[in-house]
């Protein structure tokens, strides 16, 4: 799972050390932790930047479509379908899949 290449994007270290494995939510009123980055992570919980919102959705559904042993919690689930509606899929979406499913092994 950690391996697969529909969950593995570039990140900025700090940033992903402090987001850890905490669920993503909304933080209203929240202001951004890294500068410029618009991500916020706030109580155990991780507000990314609207840009990324539907590749992260998208990249949940496939990993629990994928994996049996991966489950979202209810509430985690309704958030990341929501999100996947509001974000539209991008062509470098459609390309970076594209380019992966040549070279991924399907197991």
């Amino acid at each position: 799972m950690q391996s697969d290449l529909y969950n593995l994007f570039p990140a900025i270290g700090a940033v992903n050390a402090m987001r850890s494995n905490y669920n993503f939510t909304m933080l209203p009123g929240e202001k951004p932790d890294f500068g410029s980055c618009q991500m916020k992570v706030s109580k155990k919980k991780a507000k990314p930047p609207l840009r990324a919102r539907g590749r992260i959705a998208r990249t949940y559904l496939y990993m629990e479509q994928k994996y049996s042993r991966y489950n979202m919690s209810k509430s985690q689930r309704k958030l990341i379908l929501a999100w996947d509606r509001l974000h539209q899929v991008s062509s470098w979406e459609c390309t970076r899949a594209d380019r992966i499913k040549n070279i991924q092994v399907q197991y």
